[in-house]
């Protein structure tokens, strides 16, 4: 045998065990090997005897890597581990349903979990987790998609078999996730959209729609274009072919409902809607969650208007632990355990305010609500001179910042700041130098007029592949096409630049390199210099903190509410200010290094083959 065949035959067997292994992991997010055991109600650990009410979390929906909107796999089982270990036990529909008809006591610690909008990828991924930790969920979807053959949508087969499982109850989003009064951002009136529709132009929109219970529909001056008599028909003949949706395709309504998307006045944007939507929810549901961003609801709480937290996307462990505490009454705080990660590299530093992770090459520092996190590395009150450098990830919206020669009050020393498009440096409680990062980098901006132009072209486009006919598709085509050709004046021409509104979660990504030398700073962020020489006033050694801060309310389109922030701080390395000719002396250093790296890298490798399989099979 030739050396070519023995490797060949030995890559051949180290691809069969790669592929095994690999359909080891897809099957097993495929089957259930578990029974879900319900909390036992006499026992007088779980069930106190203290009416604490329950928390309930939802989550819009779960990816294997994470979406900005859809949570990562990782991230869902760090999330639910953490409420597994501070004690929680999952609680059931009929168990809500006792608790406000009949008083049934519900467990100190009880959380009700959600999954919304019936996405495939959803089960799939979340089932191993939930076996895992003995969760049980209530899992919703539209009456319009229990038979649809769009693959990403679970069908009804596809919930009886979940049902089935033991760790899934099912709940409804209503019929249909559809829009009216949909207004672009330039004020252009849109009227109603079916979702595919909304998803693809949003990029141009803003706040100015409604979901299709919410409002009265309207035009383009916001006048009613419907009666009384007439709206009221159209909202309920939609509970109506909920109600036959589900009953023709699983035999049952759902008696859980998810009224889609409140977040108003009771049950709707107009208090004449929200009656109908009252009296139809009546009719239909025992419970009704109508709002989200709160976590507790308590024996008072209206059956018809209960509250969910929707933990988001970009939100780390304690972020959504940090939202959970603050709900609470002050006496279930304490049962909140806040997550630390790796406790060699936690034990360097102290946690001031707020609560800190460790994790892979990462700080997470979670503020507190309304407020801040604050970390002090343990050991660096002698720090003078030196290099710091590290990336800082944190959402561009919230306010990250490093302390330089801090003393006993963080706020104290030679402030470092990255909050949105700005890098601030602050001394004293006084500005030293604000800089526009955007313009430091030379980002070029589309205009007003030519931003303008492209949304219009996009909502014929749009229009034109969803029109009823082929004559209205040509026309809605050419209609794109001419505004498409139309001038528009640039930014070098002259007119207003169009800079798009920071999000809450609108991701953030700066290399920041830090020197600081008796005197002197110079801040260089993604290798651009921003402040070159600047003097300070602070030059005794102190301390190295970090900070988080929440940076008041931010924008969301879809109207959530955030007052908590976590910076983080990636990679981070302090040296000693160099000597000419000498290599510099390592302070701190947070990076990974040989095995740890190595193991990182292969992590990373391992996670792009399964995905691979996944979208490939």
């Amino acid at each position: 045998m030739t050396g070519k065949d023995r490797m060949k035959i030995i890559r051949t067997v180290f691809e069969a065990i790669v592929l095994l292994a690999v359909l080891v992991c897809i099957l097993r997010a495929f089957f259930v090997l578990n029974i879900y055991e319900p909390y036992e109600p006499d026992d007088p650990e779980v069930v106190t005897g203290n009416d604490a009410g329950f928390i309930a979390i939802s989550f819009f929906g779960v990816d294997r890597e994470g979406t900005d909107t859809l949570i990562s796999i990782r991230r869902l089982d760090e999330q639910l581990k953490a409420l597994h270990d501070s004690g929680y036990v999952t609680i059931s529909q009929q168990d809500l349903y006792d608790y406000y008809d009949r008083g049934k006591p519900l467990p100190e610690k009880a959380l009700f979990l959600i999954f919304e909008d019936g996405r495939t990828d959803t089960a799939i991924f979340s089932e191993p987790i939930l076996e895992k930790y003995n969760f049980l969920a209530t899992i919703c979807s539209y009456g319009e998609n229990l038979n649809s053959n769009d693959s990403k949508f679970l069908s009804a087969k596809d919930l009886v078999a979940l049902s089935d499982t033991s760790f899934w109850e099912m709940g409804t989003n209503g019929y249909r996730l559809s829009y009216i009064n949909v207004f672009d951002r330039y004020g252009r009136f849109l009227g109603p959209m079916e979702a595919l529709e909304f998803i693809e132009i949003n990029q141009f929109l803003g706040r100015e729609y409604n979901h299709y219970l919410m409002d009265y529909k309207r035009d383009e001056n916001y006048l009613p274009v419907e009666s009384y008599t007439a709206m009221k028909e159209r909202i309920c003949y939609d509970y109506a072919l909920m109600e036959s949706s589900y009953k023709d395709a699983i035999g049952y309504l759902p008696g859980l409902y998810i009224l889609m998307h409140s977040n108003s006045d009771r049950f709707g944007n107009n208090e004449r809607v929200s009656e109908v939507n009252e009296v139809c929810i009546r009719d239909a549901f025992k419970v009704n969650f109508n709002r989200e961003s709160f976590a507790v609801n308590k024996s008072g709480t209206y059956e018809y208007d209960l509250t969910r937290l929707q933990s988001q996307a970009y939100w780390y462990t304690n972020h959504l632990l940090m939202r959970i505490w603050d709900d609470l009454d002050a006496p279930q705080k304490d049962s909140i355990k806040f997550v630390g990660g790796d406790p060699v590299r936690k034990a360097k530093w102290t946690t001031e305010l707020g609560a800190s992770e460790f994790k892979d090459r990462q700080i997470v520092l979670t503020s507190l609500p309304l407020g801040e996190g604050r970390l002090r590395l343990n050991g660096s009150e002698s720090y003078g001179d030196f290099v710091l450098t590290t990336e800082l990830t944190g959402n561009q919206l919230g306010r990250q910042s490093i302390i330089l020669r801090a003393g006993e009050d963080a706020d104290s020393g030679i402030a470092v700041t990255l909050e949105g498009r700005e890098l601030i440096v602050c001394e004293g409680g006084s500005d030293l130098a604000r800089v526009n990062l955007d313009e430091l980098q030379g980002v070029k901006y589309l205009s007003v007029e030519e931003d303008s132009r492209n949304a219009l072209a996009a909502e014929y486009g749009t229009r034109a592949k969803n029109a009823s006919s082929v004559r209205e598709s040509f026309a809605f085509k050419n209609e794109s096409n001419a505004v498409k050709a139309q001038p528009a004046a640039s930014v070098a021409d002259g007119a207003e630049a169009y800079i798009p509104e920071l999000q809450l979660n609108t991701p953030g990504d700066r290399k920041l390199e830090i020197s600081l030398r008796g005197a002197s700073l110079t801040v260089k962020v993604d290798g651009y210099t921003a402040v070159d020489a600047l003097p300070v006033d602070t030059v005794e050694a102190g301390a190295i903190c970090l900070k988080a801060e929440y940076a008041g309310k931010g924008y969301s389109q879809r109207n959530l509410s955030d007052d908590v922030y976590d910076a983080v701080f990636e990679d981070l390395l302090v040296t000693e200010y160099p000597e000419e000719g000498e290599e510099p002396v390592v302070l701190y250093d947070d990076r990974l290094h040989e095995v740890e790296l190595v193991e990182y890298r292969a992590k990373n490798i391992w996670n792009r083959v399964i995905d691979w399989f996944i979208v490939n099979l």
